[in-house]
């Protein structure tokens, strides 16, 4: 069995990988979120390049979609509680 010393630098190191996971997904949506806002910004009538704006945000959405999937499987489920001392 590990020691209580490697066991928490072991979960100081995972806290750090889902840490950097969220701050990428928080810098995702920040973009999706501007380019949504330029596209708004666009007149009503749909040109080629709105499409191509359009086009963009969705494929941003998606992988979007997966890298909050990818992170949410690195997140353990809550643990049982321990047993009950007596």
């Amino acid at each position: 069995m590990a020691t209580l010393k490697e066991f928490l630098t072991a979960q100081e190191g995972y806290n750090a990988e889902v840490g950097l996971a969220v701050d990428g997904i928080v810098a995702d949506v920040a973009k999706l979120s501007k380019m949504i806002e330029d596209l708004n910004n666009s007149p009503d009538r749909v040109t080629p390049e709105d499409q191509a704006r359009i086009d963009a945000i969705v494929v941003a959405g998606r992988a979007l979609t997966d890298r909050v999937k990818a992170a949410d499987e690195l997140t353990a489920p809550d643990a049982p509680p321990p047993p009950p001392t007596t």
